[in-house]
C-alpha cells in the first residue's frame, strides 16, 4: 500500500509534473555527471514518494469537503506543492537555480526571491515569522519539523534566542530538550505532559532537537506521534487552546545524494529545512540574499581607502576575513615547487597579522585590491 493507491489519476498527474520539476530545479546545465547533484541534495528530506504526499496532503487541505480528491485546480495545487517543496531547499541549491534546467524555461529570479522572502536562513528568523504570521490573531499549537546541516543549540544558544525573540514580542518563554535526554517513551512523555499542562501567559516555544537523524528516523517519528497524541488529549480536557509554538530540530549529515531520512510530514506539520540555525549575527555571515551574484569584489564597494572606511556590511565580516588569510597563502604554489618557501610566506604573514602597528594595514591595502 502507497500513497498511489488513495489519491485518484488528477492527483497523480499533478505529482508527475511536480517531480519533472524538482528534477530540473536540481540538475546543472552542461553537468557532466548528471548526478553530480541529485533531488535528495537539493530538497532535504526529499524521497521516492514525496511529491505524491505532498499533492494528497494539499488536496486534503485546500478542499477540505472533497473526499474523493478528484476535480481540483491542477495549476492551483501544483503551485501550493512547489511552495512547500521550496521550504525544504539547501540554501547552495537556490545559488545553482540559474544554471539549472529549470532557467531554460522558468523565471528562477522569482523562485529565489519567494525562497527569501520565507526567512528560512536562520531558526531564529523563522521563529519571527511564525510568531508574526500565526501567532497574533490565533492560537493553538504551530509544529514544525527542521532539518539542518549545522551543530544543534546548546543552553547558551537558547538563552541569546530568547532575548532576540523578545524584541519581537513582549515575552516568549522557550524550553529546549533533546531526543537523547530520555532513556523511555514514559520519560519523554511525562516531559511533554509537564510542559503541555503548565500555567502560562504569554507564547511558548519547545524546542526538540536530535543528533544523527538519519539514524534516528523512528525515533523521531515515534516521538511525533506521541506529541500529537498528548496534544489532542490536551484540547479535549480544555476548551481554552494553548498558544505554543513546537520545532523539531534534525541534525542530518550534509550528502551530495541526499538522505534516507524523510522530513516531509504533512497534516499539521510544517517542513522547512535551515541550513544553519544561528543568526547571522552570531555566525558573522552576511545575507545570503546580499552576496548571491556578486563577484567578490563588489562585496567591497564603498570601501574608502583615504578614511579606511569599511563599508556598513563589511565591517562584522573584516575579522573573518582577516582568518582566511593563512589558508589562502598555504595554497600559493610557486613555480620551481620550493616547500620552504611556502612556509616562509605563511610565517611573514602570520608575523605581520600578529604586530599591531601592521595588522590594519595590511588588511586594508588587501581590500583595496579586492575592490578593484
Amino acid at each position: 500500500l502507497n500513497m498511489s493507491s488513495v489519491v485518484p489519476e488528477q492527483g497523480i498527474r499533478i505529482s508527475e509534473h511536480l517531480r519533472e520539476w524538482v528534477e530540473e530545479f536540481s540538475i546543472v546545465q552542461g553537468s557532466v555527471d548528471r548526478n553530480s547533484f541529485k533531488e535528495g541534495g537539493t530538497f532535504i528530506g526529499y524521497q521516492e514518494d514525496t511529491c505524491i504526499s505532498i499533492v494528497f496532503h494539499v488536496i486534503k487541505q485546500m478542499y477540505p469537503n472533497n473526499h474523493k480528491l478528484d476535480g481540483v485546480n491542477a495549476v492551483n495545487v501544483l503551485a501550493e506543492c512547489k511552495a512547500e517543496l521550496l521550504k525544504m531547499v539547501a540554501t547552495d541549491a537556490v545559488f545553482r537555480l540559474k544554471n539549472s534546467l529549470l532557467s531554460i524555461h522558468s523565471d528562477v529570479n522569482e523562485l529565489m526571491e519567494q525562497y527569501f522572502n520565507l526567512r528560512i536562513t536562520s531558526l531564529v528568523e523563522y521563529l519571527e515569522r511564525i510568531i508574526a504570521i500565526q501567532g497574533k490573531n490565533d492560537t493553538g499549537a504551530h509544529l514544525t519539523l527542521a532539518t539542518t546541516h549545522s551543530r544543534l543549540l546548546t543552553d547558551r544558544d537558547v538563552d541569546e534566542f530568547n532575548q532576540r525573540l523578545c524584541e519581537v514580542e513582549n515575552k516568549i518563554e522557550i524550553t529546549s530538550l533533546s531526543l537523547q535526554q530520555f532513556q523511555t517513551e514514559q520519560e519523554y512523555i511525562r516531559e511533554i505532559q509537564v510542559f503541555l499542562r503548565r500555567e502560562r501567559f504569554t507564547k511558548t516555544v519547545l524546542l526538540v532537537q536530535c543528533e544523527r537523524g538519519e539514524d534516528n528516523a523512528k525515533l523521531v517519528a515515534c516521538a511525533r506521534h506521541m506529541l500529537e497524541d498528548e496534544l489532542k488529549e490536551r484540547r479535549r480536557e480544555e476548551a481554552t487552546k494553548i498558544n505554543i509554538f513546537i520545532v523539531f530540530l534534525i541534525l542530518l549529515n550534509r550528502q551530495a545524494y541526499g538522505t534516507k531520512f524523510a522530513s516531509y510530514c504533512g497534516g499539521d506539520w510544517n517542513t522547512v529545512h535551515i541550513d544553519d540555525i544561528r543568526s547571522l549575527e552570531y555566525t558573522g555571515m552576511l545575507p545570503m540574499s546580499f552576496v548571491i551574484g556578486k563577484q567578490i569584489y563588489e562585496l567591497f564597494e564603498g570601501y574608502q581607502p583615504d578614511t579606511k572606511t569599511f563599508p556598513t556590511h563589511l565591517v562584522c565580516q573584516k575579522m573573518k576575513f582577516t582568518n582566511c588569510i593563512q589558508n589562502a597563502a598555504s595554497r600559493l604554489q610557486d613555480q620551481n615547487g620550493s616547500e620552504e618557501r611556502t612556509y616562509d610566506r605563511v610565517r611573514d604573514i602570520l608575523n605581520i597579522l600578529q604586530d599591531i602597528h601592521y595588522s590594519d594595514t595590511f588588511t586594508e591595502l588587501l581590500c583595496q585590491r579586492l575592490a578593484k
